[in-house]
């Protein structure tokens, strides 16, 4: 297999030049920015260092979105962040983080400014051949850092002291115009990381942004790149669109690009009518995506579920499908038809096994016979009951789920809150006499 081509400062950083927003122009106020952020950022700066709210963060708040997460991005290293923060813990291989913990779980990642480097400063060995991504443990600057990521609408940089957005990449005038383009040459960005035409469409998707013809066209001409990609890592990719509100829209914006065809090509399959406003396929993942954006948990197990369900029958309708559920002997082999060419690790195949035994036992027992107790304590009750919301058939399920709803509510009052891990002082060394 051919070693991607490398990006170097050429390749990359062929975007305008920085412009610095004022807190008069844009709309964001500091107290939009999760308080613990704003703690950390005015730490390190203190301290004398540069810090940023970085990436998604910036995006969403310019879009009028509740932000998932609030990363920062400095230009201390992570022992440096460790130092200030006595709830901090470095992860990470190839490229160091550190994870500031706080109450109730809560983690906020603090990265160190990543620089460009030259292929010929690769690593030396084996990972430098195979991974361009090898040579990630280089810091380098803010400006440096924003050229590096995939999107120019996930390049921006908001210093929460001044409320000034850093624009290296353009991406505000792309917020604005609603568009979606990769930060440099598409093509050699794709051969760098083919994960990243995946994030396009699901930018694209989740936003309502058309992508840059340069792009598109790129992505087009580049899909099969995909399966170069680390399958794993291909798998983990999808997985944050099963709960992201828009699944089928990316679906069907994966089927345009051509990248579905080498990740979920059962889903092609009759001139792709499984995707066609109207099957039960695309009914049931359009309940999944209303769930999702109501605010609803939504488990990957469920949308995969769906997927099974249908790519292993023959009949676009739920109800000829559920009819010709086999027994739950049967279900593996069943499922051995489905997910083809996406790497679905074991384990997870072993919970869509589950949970379709689930789902069909339920379906079949009479509501008068139908004992909720028992489902009690499964580990999937919970997919359990959103994949009963998602494939409703009969008025009779909608009496099961009334009666197993409860279960769910009694669950959660026993569950208690999640702890961030121990951080332990690190013992004194004995001074040597």
């Amino acid at each position: 297999m051919p070693v991607p081509e490398q990006p170097t400062i050429d390749h990359v950083m062929m975007s305008p030049p920085l412009v610095v927003y004022g807190p008069d122009q844009h709309p964001l106020r500091k107290d939009q920015v999760d308080e613990d952020a704003r703690k950390v950022v005015y730490r390190l700066q203190r301290a004398g260092f540069k810090a940023y709210i970085v990436g998604g963060g910036v995006r969403d708040l310019l879009l009028g979105k509740r932000p998932k997460d609030f990363d920062i991005s400095t230009d201390a290293t992570p022992r440096e962040i460790k130092a200030l923060f006595r709830n901090c813990r470095i992860i990470g291989r190839r490229f160091k983080l550190a994870h500031v913990y706080f109450a109730h779980g809560k983690a906020l990642e603090v990265s160190t400014f990543r620089d460009i480097v030259d292929p010929q400063e690769s690593v030396e060995g084996d990972e430098a051949a195979s991974s361009p991504l090898a040579r990630d443990n280089v810091y380098g600057t803010e400006a440096t850092d924003a050229v590096r990521r995939d999107i120019t609408i996930n390049g921006l940089f908001l210093d929460v002291s001044t409320m000034e957005i850093l624009d290296y990449v353009g991406g505000m005038e792309d917020l604005s115009h609603g568009v979606v383009k990769v930060i440099g040459e598409p093509d050699v960005r794709f051969r760098e990381d083919p994960v990243r035409m995946i994030r396009v469409v699901r930018h694209s998707a989740r936003n309502g942004f058309r992508i840059n013809p340069q792009c598109w066209e790129s992505v087009v001409q580049n899909a099969e790149l995909i399966t170069q990609s680390s399958q794993v890592r291909v798998f983990d990719e999808l997985k944050k669109d099963f709960s992201s509100g828009c699944f089928l829209t990316i679906l069907s914006l994966l089927g345009e690009t051509g990248l579905l065809e080498f990740l979920l090509p059962e889903l092609l399959e009759n001139n792709a009518r499984l995707l066609s406003a109207e099957s039960d396929f695309s009914r049931c993942l359009e309940r999944l995506d209303d769930l999702a954006a109501q605010g609803e948990e939504i488990s990957p197990t469920v949308g995969l579920t769906v997927i099974a369900i249908f790519t292993a029958g023959d009949s676009i309708w739920l109800k000829d499908l559920a009819e010709s559920l086999p027994e739950s002997s049967d279900l593996a082999e069943r499922l051995n038809s489905s997910f083809t060419r996406l790497t679905v690790p074991r384990k997870e195949r072993e919970k869509i096994q589950l949970l379709l035994s689930l789902w069909a036992r339920v379906r079949a027992t009479p509501v008068r016979n139908l004992k909720p107790g028992s489902y009690k304590r499964s580990s999937l009750l919970r997919e359990l009951i959103t994949l009963l919301e998602v494939t409703p058939l009969t008025r009779e399920d909608g009496q099961r789920l009334n009666m197993l709803r409860p279960l769910l509510q009694d669950t959660e009052e026993y569950t208690s809150e999640p702890h961030p891990p121990t951080l332990r002082r690190p013992a004194r060394s004995r001074r040597r006499r």
